[in-house]
């Protein structure tokens, strides 16, 4: 073990959280890493229907402003973002991340999506038995 520390701060804990939190963490936190935690059950319904209508869309809509608003001081202080604003599309929401970055001109900033979770069409095509008709 090396003893390296790392510096892990929550810039969200829902979807609606306020962001001048988390911009203090960037700027004074000393931090390796800022985590937005922004789903939960009801959000991941209302980003699957988003997606439904859009399939361009589905992720956090408040994905612009934060990385807006936090992806400059990020590079700055050379933090990394860790993030499930992605939603039921994360590959839209990093490539709608990398979109920002290169807006903000933040050269050589890198952005990754984690996929393999999305089961909609598998629940969608089957004919599911209700094992628990008294529940």
């Amino acid at each position: 073990m090396s003893g390296r520390i790392l510096r892990i701060g929550a810039g969200a804990g829902f979807s609606g959280d306020r962001i001048e939190p988390a911009l203090d963490l960037l700027e004074r936190g000393g931090l390796d890493y800022l985590a937005f935690e922004c789903l939960a059950e009801r959000t991941i319904g209302l980003a699957q229907a988003e997606r439904q209508a859009n399939p361009g869309r589905g992720y956090d809509p408040l994905l612009e402003a934060r990385m807006t608003a936090a992806l400059p001081i990020a590079a700055r202080n050379g933090v990394r973002i860790i993030s499930n604003m992605g939603a039921a599309n994360p590959v839209a929401a990093a490539q709608e991340t990398t979109r920002i970055a290169r807006d903000l001109g933040l050269a050589g900033y890198r952005t990754a999506a984690v996929t393999g979770d999305d089961v909609l069409d598998l629940v969608m095509g089957g004919d599911y038995p209700l094992l628990d008709p008294k529940g």
